[in-house]
């Protein structure tokens, strides 16, 4: 066996030096493996710190979770949700509605709105009040009034965005355009 590795060390024709250099290279390298292998991987985190960077995240979770909820209960209400804030009287008259509402209509909501809402006087908060109304839509109509000079007919809502045929049908029984009606 040694002759056969003594010959084969020939063909490569390297000096004795650089057999001596490539051994000396071989052990150390050995030697570093097997350092390597005997030492424990290094971890990225102490057990402390990432159980409280874990903690850190469950809490940042629960927080954006609830701002969504916020979000969801003020866009989509629930009909279990309480009543919203009552009308300012000074734009709404006291009068009894004239109007029935209808079977289709949810009992809340037919419970919600008693007065009808004059929409050429009533303000964001009022306007809130009606059915399918918030406060991007509320906005609208206020400035629609005020670029055009209030509203002529209940039609001319839809020229506000996002006000179509199904929402204004939804919104005529509780709306006025005069104190009178």
């Amino acid at each position: 066996m040694k002759r056969r590795i003594f010959f084969w060390l020939e063909k490569l024709k390297i000096s004795s030096a650089e057999r001596k250099s490539i051994a000396v290279l071989m052990v150390v390298l050995l030697g570093l493996s097997l350092c390597n292998w005997a030492m424990s991987p290094a971890q990225p985190f102490a057990e402390g710190r990432y159980l409280e960077l874990r903690e850190q995240f469950k809490q940042r979770t629960a927080k954006l979770k609830g701002e969504r909820k916020k979000r969801m209960e003020r866009y989509f209400p629930t009909i279990d949700r309480a009543s919203p804030q009552p009308v300012v009287l000074d734009t709404v008259p006291e009068e009894k509605p004239n109007h029935q509402p209808s079977a289709d209509q949810p009992v809340e909501e037919k419970e919600r709105i008693k007065k009808r809402i004059n929409v050429n006087k009533a303000d964001r908060e009022a306007l809130k009040a009606l059915p399918g109304i918030g406060p991007a839509y509320s906005k609208r109509i206020i400035v629609y009034r005020e670029k055009n000079g209030g509203f002529k007919t209940i039609e001319e809502l839809k020229e506000i965005k996002g006000i179509g045929p199904k929402r204004l049908e939804k919104l005529k029984p509780f709306i006025k355009l005069k104190d009178s009606e």
